[in-house]
């Protein structure tokens, strides 16, 4: 058996493998007593999940994945690596199986870009290790190839007649996210949470989703005098753990959705899965003025579309999660200009943008209680030096070699 506490494993396409451990039928369950698993990556911030998980979807999914709002504005259907909480059954916890190039046989398949290796992912992984090894003692870079999950178990999930699964647009992309995003930290009463300034998706990063900006919402197409103020550190109601209801409701029935496979190009063609956006309804505004208000389902074998309408506080929208896709490359560049991030005691939250990242202090301006909750945050003089190196980055460029 695996130690109980296994290492994080490096590459995702054995991430839906994970099942198979978490699976009390397993001769080595990990998750003994629990009722869901997911897999998640490592370039990303959480927020306070379970204001983002609803009891109902517990108890009548099989699968729960979040999108950022792809779904809508291309089409894509796919298990997200940043969260895809399964429930533990015999039924999701081996479906990966049906991928060649992670099954115990193997064969030709493969998942992103193709390139299965007979055996199954063992095989495959033993071919890598040796060809990392012979790079290395050459004194070459390399850079091995992987499937990725995205292609061939996102199909298998998609095409298995029985499962129940929801893709809800409930996070936050560096992609198509505000130029700030704000993590606030749990603790002494606050819990944590990930948000940005409505009105202001797809401005100062990647300039919107690729290939296409994001589509104005209910904010940002409001008069200014309409608009509601934008306070990052406004308290949040306390999510009802108990009863655990969700920050989205459904608005209308289920809609009938055609699908297609012209989409996500980086996956293989054959594993492709499109939901049809071509219609007049995906760039229409929710009765809540919101862009991109819908969510999908796979039920039964077959697929539908939902609106929803979602609660944040006041001028915000918050995520479950925050997926770093762009701006941590931009970190990568900067190198050690890149301050660490101080331990969590040391601050009550981080401003995020493509150039870095500046930690706001618990106290409140003025060194008065009061301020809390008004967005009165000041910068905490022992970080000074860090939000002064920060600036100097945003001022001088980026002049580290690519």
């Amino acid at each position: 058996c695996p130690p109980a506490h296994p290492a994080p494993l490096p590459s995702s396409p054995v991430l839906p493998s994970l099942g198979l451990a978490a699976d009390q039928h397993s001769p080595c369950p990990l998750a003994d007593g629990y009722t869901h698993w997911s897999y998640t990556d490592l370039d990303l911030v959480a927020g306070d999940l379970t204001a983002f998980v609803s009891r109902a979807e517990l108890v009548e999914l099989d699968i729960l994945t979040f999108t950022f709002g792809d779904a809508v504005t291309h089409g894509r259907l796919y298990l997200r690596g940043q969260f895809a909480m399964h429930r533990l059954s015999a039924a999701t916890s081996r479906l990966w199986l049906a991928c060649e190039f992670l099954s115990a046989s193997g064969g030709s398949g493969g998942g992103a870009g193709g390139g299965g290796g007979s055996g199954g992912l063992l095989h495959e992984l033993r071919i890598k290790h040796a060809r990392a090894t012979r790079a290395q003692q050459r004194g070459e870079a390399f850079r091995p190839h992987f499937n990725s999950a995205e292609g061939c178990y996102s199909r298998v999930v998609a095409t298995s007649p029985t499962l129940r699964v929801k893709y809800a647009n409930r996070m936050i992309a560096d992609f198509t996210s505000a130029p700030q995003v704000y993590v606030l930290l749990s603790g002494g009463g606050r819990r944590a949470a990930v948000r940005m300034c409505a009105g202001s998706e797809g401005d100062g990063t990647a300039g919107g989703l690729v290939g296409s900006p994001m589509r104005p919402t209910a904010s940002s197409s409001a008069p200014a005098s309409q608009r509601a103020a934008c306070d990052p550190f406004a308290p949040p109601p306390p999510p009802p753990r108990a009863s655990l209801l969700g920050n989205q409701r459904p608005v209308g029935a289920l809609i009938p959705l055609v699908t297609h496979t012209n989409c996500s190009e980086w996956v293989e063609p054959r594993y492709r899965v499109c939901a049809d956006v071509s219609g007049a309804w995906a760039s229409e505004l929710g009765a809540d003025g919101a862009a991109n208000g819908w969510n999908f389902f796979y039920l039964a074998g077959r697929w539908y579309r939902q609106r929803f309408t979602a609660s944040h506080p006041a001028g915000l929208i918050e995520g479950a999660l925050f997926h770093f896709q762009v701006w941590k490359r931009a970190y990568k560049r900067q190198g050690p200009q890149l301050a660490p991030i101080p331990p969590p005691g040391e601050s009550a939250a981080f401003v995020l943008t493509k150039e870095g990242y500046r930690p706001l202090a618990l106290r409140p301006a003025g060194g008065s209680s009061t301020g809390a909750g008004t967005g009165a945050y000041e910068y905490d003089e022992a970080l000074a030096s860090i939000d002064a190196r920060l600036k100097a980055i945003e001022r001088d460029g980026d002049h580290q070699p690519g």
